[in-house]
């Protein structure tokens, strides 16, 4: 009795799927009640702005800080764990550069308990070196100067994403050359894949997309190409400084950011004979492809 019941119930799951009022579906075969995996999130990100604060960079402050606040207000909502820092281009070793070689403000980086101070913290001026290195400067405050004067910042286990503004390309020489693959290799030392294979690392950038020249000093026209291959080969978001509203530039790395830290990832490999897809009830085979 128990088997004939057994079979009944069996067919009456796989005549539910087949009638089911859905065009397209995608299902476990009837005969398993559970899926057993377990999705596995890191809501751990440290997030590092490296501000251009070169002459005619102020505007450009001014319209990331305002919109901040979206992406901050999303991360709090989803309960994420942030550490979020900001430094500059300049990379000069003078005195006459205040904000050169350092993360800016005190304390060093922010969390959901002084985020609050972010949007001023954006504000790094117009006083600072027109040789920008922002390449140069990620690689330095993420190196034995963090651990030595921002102990904490950086986790190891947290995604990492750094977001460059920037209206002209990157000049670096000290720690690899800007116009080469040696920051993305520096990147991939420095946040090697995780376990599962997902690249650990992003980076995005606010910046001169093409032969469009928004500098109201009338400066000549800086492709920040350096600045997007780290973009192309971490899958950042690109988006133009010119926009005199960034709210959609901002919104983009939200949701880039968003997507790759509640990413569905499975603890196990899947079983790929095990998984069936069907469009109106009709089983669909694997393409060779």
């Amino acid at each position: 009795m128990k088997q004939i019941l057994l079979t009944t119930l069996l067919v009456t799951q796989i005549v539910t799927v087949a009638c089911s009022n859905r065009s397209t579906g995608f299902a476990i075969p009837s005969t398993n009640q559970t899926f057993g995996q377990v999705i596995t999130y890191n809501r751990k990100v440290d997030i590092l702005f490296v501000v251009d604060n070169s002459k005619s960079m102020l505007q450009h402050q001014q319209r990331l800080a305002a919109r901040v606040p979206d992406m901050i207000n999303a991360l709090n909502g989803l309960g994420m764990d942030y550490h979020i820092a900001v430094t500059t281009t300049t990379m000069a070793s003078t005195a006459t550069y205040p904000m050169t070689r350092q993360i800016v403000g005190e304390p060093k980086y922010l969390t959901t308990n002084n985020i609050h101070l972010l949007g001023d913290r954006l504000l790094v001026g117009e006083t600072g070196s027109d040789n920008e290195r922002g390449l140069d400067s990620l690689a330095y405050v993420t190196g034995s100067y963090a651990s030595t004067y921002a102990p904490g910042f950086l986790r190891s286990d947290a995604l990492f994403v750094v977001n460059f503004l920037a209206d002209e390309n990157d000049n670096s020489a000290e720690f690899g050359s800007g116009d080469s693959n040696d920051f993305v290799n520096y990147m991939n030392w420095f946040r090697p894949v995780n376990k599962d294979g997902s690249r650990a690392w992003m980076a995005n950038y606010i910046g001169t997309l093409q032969n469009q020249n928004c500098d109201y000093l009338g400066g000549f026209v800086s492709i920040g190409t350096n600045y997007m291959r780290l973009v192309d080969a971490s899958k950042g978001v690109k988006e133009s400084i010119c926009a005199g509203d960034l709210t959609v530039a901002v919104a983009n790395i939200k949701a880039r950011i968003i997507d790759r830290i509640t990413a569905y990832r499975l603890k196990d490999a899947p079983n790929k004979a095990t998984i069936r897809v069907s469009i109106g009830g009709r089983t669909i085979s694997e393409s060779p492809l």
